[in-house]
């Protein structure tokens, strides 16, 4: 029994085309919220005495609303869309290679006796785990054009590339990737676990007349929106401490944000102790709020596209078959 991701109509790599078109549409719908929590997570807001809270008052950008106001004034509309392109590669290519890997998983786990939302979870964290590794480059160049000033450090992608190869290496390419599988393993997991445990919710809801069958795509919409909210909220100290790390390396003290500290230690947990010492435990949830603002509608954008895309190209491949062979009552499509 295949989860509600994978269909048995499609190959692997129809599966992944969907995804990474998914994912494309999905980064260009939260790039501006996605760069306000990118800059609230990464400016580092000593506290004052023993208090739990760091004070603001110092801070650059200091909530949701004067950060896009400051972003605005600053740099304009573009600021808003900075290192998009970086961006795009990311969502598009981790949007194939999680989908790709999410479909031979789920069919290698075809003969165990799990259910659909363990499968789901277990699938989710595997698969999420693979593509982060496969994509990682792309999601540290992000980061770091999305902290840029007026000074550009980075002017292209492929400058970048090349810079950071020069001066920090192939191991620079992959600064943060530790906590970022941390995170990526129960974030996935979580996301398609819920996801699927939604699904079949509403697929229970509407099999018993009590909500319209016809509304099928908005509730896939809504399904993506909680899941991705709910896994968000899971591993958010850990997003944190990603974006942390990403920005280490020689242009630390480049960027438009002057009070990015350097670590002695890149571990997870000497990073996250670091943190808490000099800034309070509610450091670890900075931009919290942006990143449910972008983690609801990206997940609903990208499983509502990933599902439409889905049911197209099923109907493709249904239609061309029944032109095929128009006597078969039941064709059989070939995945």
């Amino acid at each position: 029994m295949s989860s509600h991701i994978t269909n048995s109509d499609l190959s692997p790599v129809e599966t992944a085309l969907c995804g990474g078109l998914a994912g494309m549409i999905a980064r260009f719908a939260v790039s501006p919220i996605d760069v306000v929590k990118i800059r609230l997570q990464v400016e580092s807001v000593p506290r004052s005495g023993f208090s739990q809270v760091a004070t603001a008052k110092d801070a650059k950008y200091q909530g949701v609303i004067q950060s896009f106001r400051l972003i605005a004034a600053e740099e304009g509309v573009k600021g808003f869309f900075k290192g998009n392109m970086s961006a795009v590669y990311l969502y598009m290519t981790y949007g194939v290679s999680q989908l790709f890997a999410y479909h031979h998983l789920d069919n290698l786990m075809n003969d165990t006796p799990l259910s659909s939302s363990p499968r789901a979870f277990v699938c989710g964290m595997l698969a999420g785990s693979f593509a982060t590794t496969a994509t990682y480059p792309f999601d540290l160049l992000r980061t770091r054009f999305a902290i840029q000033g007026d000074t550009k450090i980075y002017t292209s992608v492929g400058y970048a590339i090349g810079d950071i190869y020069k001066n920090e290496g192939v191991r620079g390419f992959y600064r943060g990737l530790w906590p970022s599988l941390t995170q990526i393993m129960p974030y996935m997991g979580l996301m398609f676990l819920s996801y699927d445990l939604l699904c079949t919710s509403f697929e229970w809801l509407r099999d018993e007349g009590y909500i319209s069958s016809n509304n099928k795509l908005s509730h896939t919409a809504v399904a993506g929106s909680i899941a991705g909210a709910l896994s968000k909220t899971g591993v958010y100290p850990l997003d944190v401490i990603r974006k942390r790390l990403q920005v280490q390396g020689p242009h630390r003290n480049g960027y438009i944000i002057s009070s990015i500290p350097q670590y002695a230690k890149t571990s997870i947990f000497s990073c996250m102790s670091t943190v808490v010492k000099t800034e309070g435990v509610g450091a670890l949830y900075k931009g919290l709020i942006p990143g449910l603002l972008k983690a609801a509608p990206a997940s609903a954008a990208y499983f509502l596209v990933f599902e439409f895309s889905k049911g197209v190209l099923i109907k493709l491949k249904t239609s061309h078959v029944t032109d095929i062979a128009p006597s078969s009552t039941n064709p059989k499509i070939i995945a």
